[in-house]
Order: C-alpha cells, then structure tokens, then sequence
C-alpha cells in the first residue's frame, strides 16, 4: 500500500524560506583535480582557502567549500549526500550552463522535474551535482500517486517529473551567451538530497530545523521537504540503497558538513543539537555534521 502524503497547493503560501542553505563541505581524494573539475563545470571562482580546504562560489557567496581527507571515491552503500543542488534565477542562466556541460564534455543527464529544469553529472570522486532551474509556476497538482509518479501541469497535461529535457530547445534560450563565463552572482545552494537510514525519524528530525513535509512516498524510499515558500524543494531523502545503512566511512569522498542558514530566531537547542557560542551545532541523520545560524 502506497502511503502518499503532499502539502502542495496549501492556503499559505509564504514569499520566502524560513531556512536557507550556507555553504556544503565536501572531503575529496584529490583537491587539485576536485577544484580543477568544479571550478571548470560549474564556473565557480576560488575564493578563500580555508586551510586545508578551498572554497568555491561566485563573487559574493561561497557555495562549496572542498577539502582532503577522502583516500576513496564515492561507494555504494552508504548514508550521506546523494547530491547538491546549485540554483540559478534565469532560463538563459540554465541554458548557458547546460552549453558549458556539453563544450566541455561532461556526461549531463538534462530532466524535466516540471516543478524545475535540473542536470545531473559527477566530479572525479563520483559526488553527484545537480544545476536547477526551479520553475513552480510550471506545476499545477499531483496526479494519483498509487500507480505512478504523475503530475499536471498548469495546463491539465500529465508529467513524469522524470522526463528529458529538449536539449535543442534548451540551447536555443542560450544562443547569445558565452557559455564559458563564471556562474551567475545570483546562484545559490538550492538543495541537498540525502541517504538515510529511515524515512520517518529523518523527517522528524529536520522537521525540528524549520523544514515542512511536502511528499512522502514511503513504498517508494522518498520524502522531499520545504522551508515555506510553495512548491520549491529545499531538502530530499532517499533510502534506495536499502533501510538501516551505516553512514559513509570517514575515508571515503562525501558529504561532511553543511550549514543552514535561519531567517529568523534559531530553534532552542535539544538533544538534537547544542549550543555552541551564537550557533547550534550536530549530526543528522545521515551521520553529517551539522551547523544553524541565524542571518540577522
């Protein structure tokens, strides 16, 4: 029996997120080759170094920050990241990403979500990156999720959320742009998806965070969360790799450490988490280290 629950299309719908990702942290097996790739995929500049790491970003904001420690590449399985989302503001933005991927000859799975426009390709260690373009405006309802993942869009046509994009069509929206400048200023961390152990105490625990259930699909090992603005996604998880997995070796490539951003007070501390000067501090549920500030 599928268990399906959404809290699209609510009566509140809120103009921003309560909870915004900082930077992500990822240990690597080669930092010269991590930074090369990264640096040259996404268009991201070198910002600081944060011995032993480096940070990535545009001009105004780090988004990545890569460090050594990994001594082997992603393996399977494990909890931790399943990938990073990184968020542009603008189909030319996408396209011209996409146009960077294909001149530069990185595999790049091009998916229509409906609700965004994403590419899917890897770095040198196998971590998963994601570019968005998140288009909710697109989106109209869910169809009946018992069968199958079925969405409407705004004009009653039923969608996968899986489908490929029109490469073609895509480019076309990116035809004067130089493919090979930097990431757009206005990028941002749009979304981490992890691997957990269980559903259900995952979803309670970032619950505590400020995030919202938006849709569970328990027969299917998937649950995706909000941060208050309607049908965006700002946080997935998946137990694919099969329930109760440990979290990922401490020397494998991974996910070590991310911080959330709170548009407001900072949640009181808990067994979850505690107090560290003006942060909060700890481990989630996919064994990664944590880190809440507030920005004001």
């Amino acid at each position: 029996m599928l268990n399906f629950t959404s809290s699209a299309n609510t009566n509140i719908s809120p103009l921003s997120d309560r909870l915004s990702w900082g930077a992500v942290e990822l240990q690597v097996t080669n930092l010269d080759r991590a930074v090369a790739f990264w640096s040259s995929a996404l268009g991201l500049i070198e910002r600081t170094s944060t011995a032993p790491g480096i940070a990535l970003g545009t001009t105004n904001r780090t988004l990545i920050v890569l460090r050594p420690g990994a001594d082997r590449p992603v393996r399977a399985p494990f909890t931790g990241m399943y990938h990073v989302a990184i968020g542009v503001r603008s189909q030319v933005e996408f396209s011209r990403m996409l146009a960077r991927l294909i001149q530069l000859n990185v595999q790049v799975g091009p998916t229509d979500h409906l609700m965004a426009k994403s590419l899917y390709f890897h770095d040198p260690d196998g971590l998963e990156i994601e570019i968005t373009y998140e288009t909710p405006e697109r989106f109209s309802h869910f169809g009946d999720m018992s069968r199958t993942l079925t969405l409407y869009d705004v004009e009653g046509n039923a969608h996968s959320g899986r489908g490929p994009l029109d490469v073609r069509a895509e480019l076309a929206h990116a035809a004067d742009a130089d493919p090979m400048t930097h990431l757009a200023d206005d990028s941002y961390l749009a979304h981490l998806h992890l691997k957990v152990a269980a559903l259900e105490p995952a979803l309670d625990w970032f619950e505590t965070l400020g995030f919202e259930r938006h849709l569970t699909l328990d027969a299917w090992g998937f649950a995706d969360m909000g941060a208050g603005t309607p049908n965006t996604h700002r946080l997935a998880m998946n137990i694919w790799a099969g329930p109760n997995k440990p979290p990922m070796p401490q020397d494998m490539a991974g996910l070590v450490h991310y911080e959330l951003l709170v548009h407001g007070d900072l949640p009181a501390a808990s067994h979850h988490l505690r107090q560290d000067g003006n942060v909060l501090r700890g481990t989630d549920p996919a064994g990664v280290a944590v880190t809440l500030r507030t920005d004001k």
